[in-house]
């Protein structure tokens, strides 16, 4: 009888051990794959002219960046600076009346904002972390100032056909989920038309970055 409950113990132990080792293995295969990140409320700061702003705290990965000054009729310029006040990205640098967003890549810590403007600003930062899900190619927008675009699910390359109608600069780039450049796609002057195979090198999703003074229109499909 001693040694009968002997072999059921030890069943039981080599049970409680096989449970153990598979949902430590399952917990590992959960670790690896990326997880959706909360997001974190809006940051929003508004003055008129010149001005630094009060410090405001952001995390790892991508900022997106709202601006507007729809009765500048000078120069609009706005800064993101880091926690030791060094310019991590010129978001916006304008003549005239502005309104277009921006994704930024930034790290954790403090930041302010570096405005130059002759009228009421307003300036809204929101941080969507990784999303739970982005659309599938087919993808086409459009629009007539600096706007970001997305998110959109790729295999680590998409073909992006473009039209611009401006006398200034049309630039557009992607970006990843942390706001990290993968591409420059365009970087034209003036009307344009063409396509491109832009190649990305972290994993998706993904955004695309248009910089524009005229009126563009973008459609990304399968390469």
């Amino acid at each position: 009888m001693a040694d009968r409950r002997k072999d059921v113990r030890g069943v039981v132990a080599a049970v409680v051990l096989l449970v153990v080792a598979l949902t430590a293995a399952q917990s590992g295969a959960v670790a690896s794959v990326r997880q959706p990140t909360p997001s974190v409320p809006p940051i929003t700061l508004s003055g008129t002219g010149q001005e630094v702003t009060d410090e405001f705290a952001l995390t790892d990965g991508l900022a997106v960046v709202r601006s507007e000054c729809v009765s500048c009729t000078g120069n609009f310029i706005v800064e993101i600076l880091d926690d030791r006040r060094q310019v991590k990205d010129l978001v916006v640098n304008r003549t005239g009346s502005y309104e277009g967003s921006k994704g930024v890549g930034v790290s954790a810590g403090d930041h302010v904002l570096q405005v130059d403007a002759d009228a009421p600003w307003t300036v809204e930062i929101t941080q969507p972390g990784v999303p739970s899900s982005a659309a599938a190619l087919p993808q086409s927008w459009s629009g007539s100032s600096d706007r970001l675009e997305g998110p959109f699910e790729a295999d680590r390359a998409v073909t992006v056909a473009a039209t611009h109608t401006g006398d200034g600069t049309f630039v557009v780039t992607v970006v990843d989920s942390e706001g990290r450049a993968q591409d420059l796609v365009f970087n034209e002057i003036r009307d344009f038309g063409g396509s491109a195979v832009a190649r990305m090198r972290s994993e998706g999703p993904y955004y695309v970055n248009v910089t524009s003074e005229g009126t563009w229109s973008l459609t990304l499909t399968e390469p």
